[in-house]
């Protein structure tokens, strides 16, 4: 597990940095934003500034598109009527975006050409954001040719153009394609110091862009950089806190515009880099989350067919089943993520070794000899052709460093022949110095004897100097006697002053604060006061509500007495006659089997009203199975001839106590009970739905309605005791009637 887990690390970073690499400019892959292309271009006048401007946008997303011949075409053609054109900054452009495409097609001398057509024409162009592609355009190339130092070069000089260029969308995009490479750079680099400047300035400009990918690309690149520095110091968790904040940021950007997104396999991307960074980072606590990443990176990535993508995703998943010992489980994640590998035209050796050396560990301790034997023969495959590649990377290195040490001694052989140059210069020089110097040597003598005598009429001149000066100097020191005197006189008037003033200002912070507390202890009387009114008033409406609920409850008991005696006991009165007259005379047998026949009908109806009367008083329907049964069997049980009542629920799944749901119960019990007694209606439908933490109630009836503002429903005991219940439950009521429009009750209750 130790091993895949490592593999997964290095499959996420490289995910990472093939984010860096995007390019600026963006991706039109998409067909139909390749066809607006198309339609734009083909409308726009030949050689006219617009299409220059276009035609780069449009050869990248034939290029993207796997349509380079026509890409090639399309840039060769506008390339010969931009260089004819007076205007020479669309001709840079476009050969920059020729020299990119080449590069990516290893055509390295047609890109070398290009871009020397692209320099060739600076010193004649006066637009500094061109200028700045063009020395991002070179300074790109020399990052795919390891010429690193060369390429920071060229990435500063376009950055200073471009910071003088009208900083526009293009401009803006421009520098942030700048600051990823320069990211890169640093990042390969280990220069951690570096790579958080041009990250927080990539992260800065995005966010000041309306680029939802560009930001989403600083996101990550934040969020690798803490990882990173996090791997090389584990004991500061903050950076581990602030690498999962910037995944996460990156996450939620693309989860709230998944409508905007060009490259949909960004939200997978995004995904794999957490579900790693749980797994790795997070292994007490994080196996959920890395689980859940993990398969969301599976479906966007079966959406995409990105297959890449799910060999990391498995991998996770293969590592937290081998954690909690589903052996079965972790092989068959291992074998899909190799399935899905050799799919792959172009992969990592890396990624293949790591897989066939586990499966074959697991083949092993499962005691399949054969099966791992196989994995290991693949295994060795694998290594040879990592070695061959490995053989080929090197010998084009020692290409790179043989003509670098090529260039290094034709530069030592230069700095020797200047040297040598240098010396007989300095040579001739001194012969010269040598000969002036005995010139000079005559006119010194010349000179010392006259700056003799004058060196004595000097000495006098002192002489007579120096005495003035003591006499000035005198006059100077009682000058200073006065005026320091004036001075402490002058301190000790502004002394005095200073201590009276601060005496008035401490008299008048004294009675400041004197006020402000005499104010705030009579504001905290006034609070205190007003805070046992509002008490008062609570208690008032709390006994208020008291008493309504009493009398609710008297009125239930009242109703339950009148049932019993005229429902239960009139049934239990006639079963008891009709038993009676069995008893009287000597009746037939038939007789006796007709008595006792009506005697058990009544019987049960006596249980049915018994249960029904149980029903009403606490329904234990809502005990065993909640809200929705008991409301549908009143509803069945409610339900008449003339009059049916239908119960509807939407959406609603939520979970309320006991005692919300009795109250809810009474409640629509009640509003039921009033239509079926006062709106001689042939249907009422009650419906509850979910919406945003409330609960909806509608109870409708196409009865004779009434006219809410002649009927004075404040004092209906009923609606008093559904209305209390209601402010129990904070909940709100809403009665719409017409008459004979029939009557529909709205109530709305938070769920929480």
């Amino acid at each position: 597990m130790i091993g895949f887990m490592g593999y997964a690390q290095t499959f996420a970073r490289a995910i990472v940095i093939f984010l860096i690499f995007l390019l600026a400019w963006g991706s039109v892959s998409a067909q139909d934003q390749l066809q607006d292309l198309r339609k734009s271009y083909n409308n726009l006048p030949l050689g006219s500034k617009e299409r220059f401007v276009l035609t780069g946008k449009y050869a990248q997303a034939l290029y993207f598109n796997n349509e380079k011949v026509q890409a090639n075409q399309v840039l060769n053609d506008n390339i010969q009527l931009a260089k004819s054109y007076p205007d020479k900054q669309y001709y840079a452009y476009l050969n920059c975006i020729a020299a990119m495409n080449s590069y990516n097609d290893r055509s390295f001398e047609k890109s070398r050409a290009y871009l020397e057509q692209a320099k060739s024409v600076l010193p004649i162009i006066a637009d500094h954001s061109t200028k700045g592609y063009v020395y991002y355009c070179d300074g790109w190339i020399m990052t795919r040719q390891n010429k690193e130092e060369q390429a920071v070069s060229q990435f500063h000089n376009a950055i200073s153009y471009l910071e003088k260029a009208p900083q526009n969308d293009v401009n803006t995009a421009r520098k942030l394609a700048i600051y990823k490479e320069l990211t890169a750079i640093y990042a390969n680099q280990r220069n951690y110091e570096f790579q958080e400047k041009y990250t927080s300035l990539l992260l800065e400009t995005a966010k000041k862009g309306k680029n939802i990918n560009s930001l989403f690309d600083a996101y990550m690149q934040a969020g690798y950089l803490f990882e990173e520095e996090y791997r090389a110091n584990t004991t500061d968790l903050a950076l581990l806190r602030k690498s999962e904040e910037h995944y996460l940021a990156a996450y939620d950007l693309l989860k709230n515009n998944q409508a905007q997104l060009i490259n949909p396999t960004d939200l997978a991307y995004v995904s794999v880099n957490l579900a790693n960074l749980y797994h790795e980072f997070y292994p007490q606590n994080g196996s959920q989350k890395a689980i859940s990443f993990a398969q969301q990176a599976l479906e966007i990535a079966a959406e995409t067919g990105q297959y890449a993508i799910t060999i990391p995703a498995y991998g996770v998943l293969a590592d937290e089943s081998f954690k909690n010992g589903h052996r079965e489980e972790g092989k068959k994640y291992l074998q899909q993520a190799l399935s899905n590998f050799e799919r792959e035209p172009h992969y990592d050796y890396q990624v293949g070794l790591s897989l066939y050396s586990r499966l074959a560990e697991v083949s092993v301790e499962e005691g399949k000899y054969e099966e791992a034997f196989r994995y290991q023969k693949s295994y060795i495959d694998v290594f040879e052709k990592a070695f061959n590649s490995d053989k080929l990377d090197k010998t084009k290195q020692l290409e790179i460093k043989f003509e670098r040490e090529l260039q290094n001694q034709k530069l030592l052989r230069l700095r020797l022949e200047g040297e040598k140059k240098e010396q007989q210069i300095k040579l001739m020089k001194a012969l010269n110095d040598r000969q002036n110097q005995l010139v000079e040597n005559l006119k010194l003598n010349e000179l010392n004897r006259s700056q003799q005598l004058k060196v004595l009429q000097l000495e006098r001149d002192k002489k007579e100097q120096d005495l003035q000066l003591s006499r000035l100097e005198n006059e100077q020191r009682s000058q200073e006697l006065d005026v320091s005197k004036k001075e402490i006189a002058f301190k000790s008037r502004m002394n005095t002053i200073y201590i009276w003033l601060f005496i008035s200002c401490l008299i008048a912070v004294i009675l400041l604060f004197y006020a402000y507390w005499q104010r705030s202890k009579t504001l905290k009387q006034k609070e205190h006061l007003y805070g046992l009114e509002i008490e008062k008033n609570n208690q008032q409406h709390a006994i208020k509500n008291l008493t309504a609920m009493l009398a609710g409850e008297e009125k239930e008991r009242t109703r339950l007495a009148r049932d019993l005696h005229d429902g239960l006991g009139g049934l239990l009165s006639s079963t008891k006659l009709g038993l009676s007259s069995i008893g009287e005379g000597t009746p037939e047998e038939s007789a006796v089997k007709d008595g006792i026949n009506r005697s058990i009908v009544l019987l049960d109806d006596a249980v049915d009203e018994l249960r029904r009367l149980a029903h009403n008083l606490m329904p234990d329907l809502i005990v065993k199975y909640g809200l929705k049964e008991a409301l549908r069997d009143y509803a069945a049980r409610m339900s008449q001839a003339k009059c049916q009542v239908e119960c509807e629920f939407l959406h609603f799944e939520a979970e309320l106590s006991v005692e919300h749901e009795i109250s809810l119960y009474r409640i629509i019990q009640e509003l039921v009970n009033n239509a079926l007694k006062h709106a001689t209606a042939t249907s009422i439908f009650i419906q509850l739905s979910a919406h945003n933490g409330r609960l909806h109630i509608t109870v409708e009836d196409d009865g004779k309605g009434f006219d809410t503002e002649n009927i004075d429903l404040q004092n209906s005991a009923g609606m008093h005791n559904v209305r209390s219940r209601l402010s129990f439950l904070n909940g709100d009521m809403k009665i719409m009637s017409e008459i004979g429009e029939g009557t529909t009750i709205e109530i709305e209750i938070p769920l929480s």
